[in-house]
């Protein structure tokens, strides 16, 4: 597994890059259940959450896991591969949905609780709408060291989708994962998102093999997100990759 640091100053925000091109954060989501006189939307609400989460590759829920006898035993999901365990309870009252989210952190964060009023005559609209809001509090708590941005305070949605774009673009560069231990390297950008200088800093070649690694994943990344991003462009950033395997 590798993670990766970037701190932008003008977001005075880390970001860090769970696993490789290839290795997506790994959820569960559990039979959503339904309580209710009419036919039960629990498989379809269930189904747009899960394809709303694995929208960008970030994510995903395995095809097959080993489910722990304990759904409730996050230790046993942790040491499945999973990373969160998401439960959902459907309820309808006056002909519309109550959908309340129960989303468990294996690393033994405090569980999230989130809540919604689906339209039952929009029931893909509305889920899509939560669904996104839903990703968008688990990419700051998996990927960013700021946990009070997981419940969306005062959020900059262009800044969101920045840290977001940042994520994608050196998670898929790292190809191939080779060397253990830490990497910090520091990048310059041009308007436009050009990189143009990067260095890398002494902790990266404690094993060169992991400074050969960074060095072709710096070099695999020609373009950086700019266009609609330059209110919160920074052309300072400050990367640790840090691989252990």
């Amino acid at each position: 597994m590798l993670l990766l640091f970037c701190s932008l100053s003008k977001a005075d925000i880390e970001l860090l890059i769970v696993g490789g091109a290839n290795e997506p954060v790994q959820f569960v989501a559990l039979p959503f259940t339904y309580d209710g006189d009419g036919l039960s939307p629990a498989v379809t609400v269930e189904n747009h959450m899960i394809q709303a989460l694995s929208s960008t590759g970030l994510f995903s829920m395995p095809y097959r896991y080993d489910q722990p006898a304990d759904t409730n035993n996050m230790t046993a999901w942790q040491l499945a591969g999973i990373r969160y365990v998401i439960q959902g309870e459907i309820t309808e009252e006056k002909s519309m949905l109550w959908l309340k989210l129960t989303i468990s952190d294996t690393l033994g964060l405090q569980p999230t609780f989130s809540s919604a009023i689906l339209n039952p005559n929009q029931l893909q609209l509305s889920t899509q709408m939560f669904a996104d809001q839903v990703y968008r509090s688990l990419f700051y708590a998996t990927f960013t060291n700021d946990t009070d941005k997981q419940y969306l305070n005062n959020e900059n949605p262009t800044l969101t989708r920045y840290l977001n774009q940042l994520v994608v673009t050196f998670k898929n560069a790292w190809q191939v994962n080779e060397g253990t231990g830490n990497c910090t390297a520091d990048i310059q950008q041009m308007p436009g998102g050009v990189p143009f200088k990067s260095k890398l800093q002494e902790d990266c070649f404690i094993d060169n093999r992991l400074a050969k690694a960074i060095e072709h994943a710096l070099a695999a990344v020609e373009t950086l997100p700019y266009d609609r991003y330059q209110k919160v462009f920074d052309k300072s950033l400050t990367i640790k990759f840090i691989a252990n395997h």
